[in-house]
């Protein structure tokens, strides 16, 4: 009787499972590092020091009868505001010492077409000193001196379409940053209203980090950076899946040897009982045969052979291969 044995194919067909296995896994791992970025980069920012300029502001009026001398408003009525008295603030965090210089002025201009032409300019106070942390100024826009200049520039120049604009300028230096200025502007609407424009000003000065993080993926129970991921793990694809391919690629060749018969062949066991074997040389021979027989082929494997038979009653008529080692189960 002879033998077939299987412990071998099958362990051939595990081991090739097992890399097919492998294979997709590692094209797992690969589609997921080219979904994620290789690097995240993390900003923080961070406040330096801060500055602020504020002026509050009250008006005292020509007639109370409506509104009282001290009445801080958004828009003064101009035909009966005497002056407007405010109090300009100026702080930093955290407190450090500089300079600052300060000016309450009234630029003089007459407009031909779109251009401004400037006529003069005349100082209703200034102001300068050092300090540290903070400082305060006393501020006064006497609305009836305003009129009065003006009245004076239209006056003596002969332009009576000649502006104004009065405005406080405050510019402080601090050693090592940027100066801070900040312009108070007095100015007037159609309706005759006085207002202060910009009363307050902040400025925050922010400096910006930047971090580049590598982005990491869990792998065997540790990690490995995506940017590594994406070249290993293709490369770990390939390798096992080549296994399989060669496998294939091999079973292929011997299945062309016997394409024309393929449909006739089963699998099978070797008879127990005593049979003439008629060792065929080619696989024409045992083509042959089939056809002049007529019967199926019974195919099996013995030792490092594949073994072709057709039976036809005491006669095997059988064709022997050798098996390549990649074949050999």
């Amino acid at each position: 009787m002879r033998k077939f044995s299987i412990e071998r194919k099958l362990v051939v067909k595990a081991t090739i499972a097992g890399f097919l296995v492998l294979a997709l896994l590692f094209s797992a791992y690969s589609v997921t590092a080219y979904k994620k970025s290789p690097e995240t980069t993390k900003v923080t920012y961070r406040t330096l020091y801060t500055e602020r300029g504020d002026m509050s502001h009250a008006g005292f009026f020509s007639d109370e009868s409506v509104y009282r001398n001290g009445t801080s408003l958004e828009n003064y009525p101009g035909k009966i505001t005497r002056r407007i008295e405010g109090v300009y603030r100026y702080s930093i965090n955290p407190g450090t010492a500089g300079s600052y210089r300060a000016v309450l002025r009234t630029d003089y201009y007459v407009v031909s077409g779109k251009k401004r032409i400037s006529l003069m300019n005349r100082t209703w106070g200034s102001w300068s000193g050092r300090f540290s942390g903070s400082f305060s100024l006393p501020v006064s826009f006497n609305v009836s001196s305003l009129e009065k200049g003006l009245k004076e520039i239209r006056e003596g120049t002969g332009l009576y379409r000649a502006s104004g604009d009065t405005y406080l300028l405050v510019e402080v230096d601090i050693p090592g940053r940027e100066t801070f200025t900040h312009r108070v502007s007095l100015s007037t609407n159609g309706l005759g209203m006085l207002s202060l424009k910009d009363t307050s000003k902040d400025y925050k000065k922010v400096e910006r980090y930047s971090k580049i993080l590598d982005n990491r993926l869990g792998f065997a129970g540790g990690s490995v950076s995506v940017s590594t991921g994406r070249k290993l793990f293709p490369l770990m694809a390939i390798l096992f899946v080549l296994p399989p391919l060669g496998f294939l690629h091999k079973r292929g060749g011997k299945r062309e040897e016997m394409s024309s018969l393929r449909k006739f062949i089963v699998e099978g066991t070797p008879s127990e009982a005593e049979m003439v074997s008629v060792a065929l040389g080619s696989v024409e021979d045992l083509g042959k045969v089939f056809d002049l027989v007529d019967k199926p082929i019974v195919h099996y494997v013995e030792g490092d052979r594949d073994v072709y038979a057709i039976l036809d009653g005491e006669v095997a008529y059988e064709y022997l291969k050798e098996r390549k080692a990649g074949d050999r189960g």
